[in-house]
């Protein structure tokens, strides 16, 4: 009976603590763009924000997150996916306030395929007040932006995408006052859909060194700690095979993994 029950639950109260787990939000990027998208043209700031390429929506982006303003026109008529989206975003700042900043620390974003999309989130937090300041001027976040990487090419630029993100004027500052962790999950279903069981396990495998060495530089120079966890869930492992087995390192960036 020890061995078999109470020594694993012993371990994981050891491991994870012994309090209820805290929330995570989740939303494909798209839809954070289509919500930008109308509150940029209804406020007359971009007429076409879905149509610029990558470099413009950066620019667009950092400019408004360096902006004290909100992006909302009061008595404007949004559209009914808008106001629902970004209720979500409202009822984590409610959330937060009343239970703690525990009851709900990440936002992952599916299907992150650019440096965009983790500004889109960034500028959607400050909309509700989960943002604070400005990023040129001492800015925190409430909730870690957390990208999904899953499709075979995804995975081949996680670490591109994290080293980009990083290297934007205000964002490594911006992680260091907010806690200075850096979350990152990586899927299952859509890489093996893409690549196959094989490819999708190796492409997984590469995206974990690569992010890993990302960040022992950032733990060197930033002090930022990555914590890797995998989407796997059901009795095939959504794809991933029941037999794959993740290789962690954790000198000098600790690894920590979760399982979602």
């Amino acid at each position: 009976m020890a061995q078999q029950r109470l020594r694993p639950l012993i371990r994981a109260v050891e491991v994870f603590g012994f309090h209820l787990a805290t929330v995570d939000l989740r939303q494909n990027s798209e839809q954070h763009e289509e919500v930008l998208a109308e509150l940029l043209k209804t406020a007359r700031v971009e007429a076409d924000y879905s149509a610029l390429p990558e470099a413009g929506k950066r620019e667009v982006l950092l400019r408004l997150l360096r902006d004290a303003r909100p992006l909302r026109v009061m008595g404007a008529a949004y559209s009914e996916h808008a106001r629902k989206e970004l209720a979500i975003f409202e009822a984590a700042q409610r959330m937060r306030a009343r239970y703690g900043p525990q009851a709900l620390k990440h936002y992952i974003i599916s299907h992150t395929e650019e440096v965009s999309d983790l500004l889109e989130v960034l500028l959607l937090q400050k909309e509700v007040g989960l943002l604070h300041g400005t990023l040129d001027d001492g800015a925190t976040n409430d909730l870690i932006v957390v990208p999904l990487f899953e499709t075979i090419e995804d995975l081949r630029r996680a670490a591109p995408i994290m080293r980009e993100f990083y290297a934007l004027p205000g964002v490594t500052q911006l992680v260091q006052r907010s806690g200075a962790e850096q979350d990152i999950m990586l899927g299952y279903s859509d890489s093996n859909k893409d690549g196959g069981i094989f490819t999708s396990n190796w492409e997984l495998y590469r995206a974990e060194i690569a992010l890993v060495q990302l960040f022992d530089q950032l733990a060197n120079s930033h002090n930022i700690q990555l914590r890797l966890f995998h989407g796997r869930g059901g009795t095939v492992g959504r794809g991933g095979g029941p037999s794959y087995q993740a290789i962690w390192r954790s000198r000098p960036a600790p690894c920590v993994a979760r399982s979602a």
